[in-house]
């Protein structure tokens, strides 16, 4: 036995009489500041709105391209109707965590598509019908919801007019922030009490862009997304600055900029444009006793030093197992990151219950119990069997149970 397994069991073994039994809320801080809960706490990021349905045995609106379809036919029976349709959002994820014991809830992504016209059950018009427009498709057997084509990105001569145009506006999106980010999910906690931790969302990214026209303006009009970023910045710590105020603990944030292959832009791209606003978000997150979730799917190693060692971000989300980003391989590397959730939503998919089961187990028994959250990665796929997702929680739950008796 290795004697950092060693120390590790014994340290387990000393707080052992501190693990009594523990609320979502509270596994879920003891886990972000390092310690040793009770249970592992469960969370992932969204579960589609089908699985969700088999696994509450009646029709749930919860995540994926379903929600955005079933959301643009809301729309189009009237704002009543999509205010009823936004509670009982609320309502199907509350059950959907606590059928399976989860420890951390989020609102899920919801696209805010509000069609103009509905064409058909499975087709809407968004946008205006005489002019620019796009067509949003329900295709049932790919279960996926997609626009006919997507707006048209500026031209690389446009972006110092955007640039000035971000500047305009920035004070008044920190106005709109201020007054109304982070509210939902300060009422969602105060409903649930310290059952789950309600995490943040919103306005506290911040994105390079990954299309062609954002990559060409890095190099042809890098004033002016420089000063985009700045822009964006600001309004972000307004928001975390907000949230933080509400009571929220825990935020999602960080930008897509990566594929299997590694990340869509150079690593001195990355360190020129989004390190230093990076360090000035982390900065001002731990000056709040913010945990921040530094988030993109993809391998992440060219900028991972420059992620976790340099800005010090403390979260790592939508940790893509199958692009090389495995907790095994992060934990020795940064072992102070926390993990939020690492397992593969593909395996989750296609793979049998059992092929969930030992692989979960992999996962936490390298966690050590320590810093990590299990879960799917990202979204658990339409599709997806139910009782992969039920073998998932099982192996949390064993795991749990083989660490308290250490």
């Amino acid at each position: 036995m290795h004697q950092a397994d060693i120390i590790f069991m014994i340290k387990a073994k000393d707080s052992a009489s501190e693990r009594v039994s523990m609320t979502g809320y509270g596994r879920s801080l003891a886990v972000i500041s390092g310690g040793l809960p009770d249970r592992i706490p469960a969370y992932t990021p969204t579960i589609a709105s089908d699985v969700a349905s088999r696994i509450l045995g009646r029709n749930a609106h919860t995540g994926g391209p379903a929600l955005w379809w079933a959301e643009a036919a809301a729309w189009c029976n009237g704002p009543t109707a999509w205010q009823e349709f936004g509670c009982q959002i609320t309502e199907d994820i509350i059950d959907l965590h606590r059928a399976l014991g989860q420890d951390v809830i989020r609102f899920p992504w919801r696209n805010n598509i509000k069609p103009t016209a509905k064409i058909n059950d499975t087709t809407f018009l968004c946008g205006d019908p005489a002019g620019d427009h796009q067509i949003w498709y329900w295709d049932a057997q790919m279960m996926n919801f997609i626009p006919d084509r997507h707006p048209v990105e500026p031209q690389v001569e446009d972006w110092p007019a955007v640039a000035r145009k971000a500047e305009k506006n920035v004070e008044q999106r920190i106005a709109e922030v201020r007054e109304t980010i982070g509210v939902p999910e300060a009422s969602l906690q105060a409903r649930l009490g310290d059952t789950m931790l309600v995490l943040g969302g919103g306005a506290v990214g911040l994105s390079l862009g990954v299309d062609e026209a954002h990559l060409l303006a890095t190099a042809l009009e890098p004033e002016a997304v420089s000063d985009i970023l700045d822009c964006d910045l600001a309004v972000s710590i307004a928001a975390v600055k907000a949230m933080a105020g509400r009571g929220i603990k825990a935020v999602l944030g960080g930008g897509d900029m990566a594929d299997k292959n590694g990340p869509m832009y150079s690593p001195e791209m990355f360190r020129h444009f989004m390190l230093p606003r990076w360090k000035k978000l982390a900065d001002c997150c731990r000056e709040l006793g913010l945990h921040y979730v530094w988030r993109s799917d993809g391998n992440l190693w060219k900028v991972a030093d420059m992620l976790f060692r340099e800005a010090a971000m403390p979260g790592f989300g939508e940790v893509d197992f199958d692009a090389a980003m495995t907790t095994a391989r992060l934990r020795v590397e940064y072992p102070d990151l926390v993990l939020w959730a690492n397992l593969s939503g593909d395996l989750l998919c296609r793979g049998t219950a059992e092929d969930s089961y030992r692989h979960s187990m992999q996962l936490l028994e390298v966690s050590r119990g320590r810093r990590y959250f299990h879960g799917c990665s990202n979204t658990i796929l339409p599709g997806s069997p139910v009782e992969n997702v039920h073998a998932m929680m099982q192996a949390r739950d064993d795991f749990s149970r083989q660490l308290s008796k250490l």
